[in-house]
């Protein structure tokens, strides 16, 4: 089974402004958008980019394509060589935390590179192939369009990665092909179910559960009479309310909603008001849907707000704003480039060495992913013991 949704596409434009210039390229990118949108509205896109100070981005999906045009254009003169597995590895944590709040939804990261940026280190790969495996079924899927040579190093990198969530890399000669390119890539994507879905019942594969339980908010408690979202009850009863949007509901409640609104695990779900992941304790979901806790008629009595309307709520309120942030794998690249700069010898004696894998974590405080050895997460200040 095939199927097609709204889609949010994340661009990294990855060009090497040495060797494509960005006029080249900026109607090919404002056709293929404006192709996307004619054919599905509810398309979003953001863009990820290199610049002098490091990686830069918008704090959020738009609708609006001509924003991120503007966004192109005004930093199009400061755009340096970019870290392509810096940008990957920021461009899928980004998505990650959309997905978290955002459901119905496939997620796109369209590269647009060149032979000039830097190469991903051996070292690294394995990172970023575990972190696709472990997003690929959100749906999340990386196409590559790749000016220069298709045999090169870099090239297979890219072609491993894509090809590993259901992407397609595309190696052009030149920048007159780029066109015809991003006109098909326009085109609705269309992926296979099956590796997530059986009777119409989607699953999380378990090696990738642990994972997005990870990601997901837990309920706040509340010790007080307040009346519940879903079943408009009134009482003091297991009183719980959704971290994010502050919506009120029964405990009992969610997990009877979690039945129809599970990403895959079955205690693991989405708030029915602003979609963000929540989770309940495992046992106690499966004892109410058991029908120890009846009530399943009050799932009826849900207003479920409109996942497209609530977008153009949330943009109406300010535009994307872009936000500057730290290339994680900046420290890797310098020490490539300083071996590559060695003594032959030198080098003949780095190659004996033992390669060493990148592993990442994430905080369990607040679900930012890093690099395994930090003492403390640079987002939330959380200590790990």
């Amino acid at each position: 089974m095939e199927s097609s949704k709204s889609e949010d596409c994340l661009i990294f434009y990855a060009f090497t402004p040495e060797i494509t210039k960005y006029r080249q390229v900026s109607n090919a990118i404002s056709d293929f958008m404006k192709n996307k949108q004619l054919t599905d509205p509810s398309d979003r896109f953001n863009l990820i980019l290199f610049l002098k100070d490091g990686p830069n981005y918008l704090d959020h999906f738009t609708f609006d394509s001509d924003h991120i045009l503007k966004t192109l254009k005004s930093l199009s003169k400061d755009i340096t060589k970019a870290n392509i597995a810096g940008g990957i590895f920021i461009a899928i944590t980004f998505i990650i935390e959309v997905f978290k709040k955002i459901s119905e939804k496939y997620f796109r990261l369209l590269l647009l590179v060149d032979d000039g940026a830097y190469e991903i280190p051996d070292e690294i790969l394995p990172a970023l192939e575990e972190l696709i495996k472990k997003v690929k079924d959100i749906p999340f899927f990386i196409d590559t369009i790749l000016i220069g040579s298709p045999y090169s190093d870099q090239a297979q990198k890219l072609l491993k990665l894509t090809n590993l969530c259901n992407g397609q890399l595309y190696g052009i000669k030149s920048i007159k092909d780029l066109n015809s390119i991003l006109t098909e890539l326009s085109e609705k994507k269309r992926i296979s179910e099956p590796t997530f879905t059986k009777q119409k019942i989607r699953m999380i594969l378990p090696d990738n559960q642990p994972f997005f339980i990870n990601l997901a908010d837990e309920p706040t408690v509340i010790n007080e009479v307040a009346t519940c979202s879903i079943c408009f009850q009134g009482d003091d009863q297991g009183i719980i309310k959704c971290p994010s949007c502050d919506t009120v509901v029964h405990n009992v409640c969610w997990a009877q909603w979690a039945k129809i609104s599970s990403i895959g695990i079955s205690h693991v779900f989405r708030c029915h008001n602003c979609f963000n992941i929540l989770k309940l304790d495992e046992q106690f979901v499966k004892d109410v849907q058991a029908g120890k806790i009846p009530t399943i008629a009050e799932l009826n009595k849900m207003k479920k707000k409109n996942i497209i309307e609530y977008l153009h709520e949330i943009e109406a309120k300010t535009k994307p704003q872009v936000v500057q942030t730290e290339d994680p794998f900046a420290a890797d690249i310098r020490a490539m480039i300083q071996t590559k700069n060695e003594q032959p010898e030198v080098k003949e004696l780095e190659k004996k060495k033992k390669k060493r894998r990148v592993t990442i974590s994430i905080c369990p405080n607040c679900s930012k992913i890093m690099k395994v050895g930090k003492k403390k997460c640079p987002s939330c200040g959380y200590v790990f013991f």
